[in-house]
């Protein structure tokens, strides 16, 4: 098994675009894993009434203890041309086969979309939730997975990280 990431073949795009059509836009009700609801329902309660977005320092990793094995946060670099994780959850790295702390989407390949994706958010500032993506940037390729990905920003407005949540199922047979 390969424990470092595949080079990239050509640079990310640099584009912005619209979000791959699987993606379904988020509503609370359309989080189907309990995991990731109950992430995106701990993210809610952290917003202002004003609708202020968390920031980092609002996220107490006791109080998300049996979820942060499936969470990460990525540094938004340069306004969203990259992103650096910062930690990473053993089920996420455990699941993609690679140690994702330090490095950046870029460093991936087959990373493209994930980079649109978490560009639009940070010009949105809106969370994202995607399912049955095929994790193409991981040595593990045989994995699926949904992920949530909510915008944080020190001053409430401008993201300057995302926390993501990420689960992972097997392909189904035949895939």
């Amino acid at each position: 098994m390969k424990d470092a990431l595949r080079p990239r073949k050509n640079p990310p795009h640099s584009g912005v675009g619209e979000p791959p059509q699987d993606d379904a836009p988020l509503q609370s009700a359309s989080v189907e894993h309990p995991v990731l609801e109950a992430l995106y329902r701990f993210w809610s309660g952290k917003k202002s009434a004003l609708g202020a977005l968390p920031s980092r320092k609002d996220i107490s990793p006791s109080e998300i203890k049996k979820l942060l094995p499936h969470i990460a946060i990525a540094d938004v670099i340069d306004g969203g041309a990259d992103f650096c994780f910062r930690v990473c959850g053993t089920m996420i790295t455990e699941g993609a086969g690679v140690e994702l702390t330090g490095k950046s989407w870029s460093s991936f390949e087959g990373t493209d979309r994930i980079i649109a994706r978490s560009r639009q958010l940070v010009e949105t500032a809106e969370p994202y939730y995607a399912t049955n993506q095929r994790a193409h940037w991981a040595p593990k390729d045989f994995q699926h997975y949904s992920v949530l990905a909510l915008p944080l920003a020190r001053d409430g407005k401008t993201v300057d990280m995302v926390l993501y949540g990420l689960v992972y199922q097997p392909m189904e047979r035949g895939e």
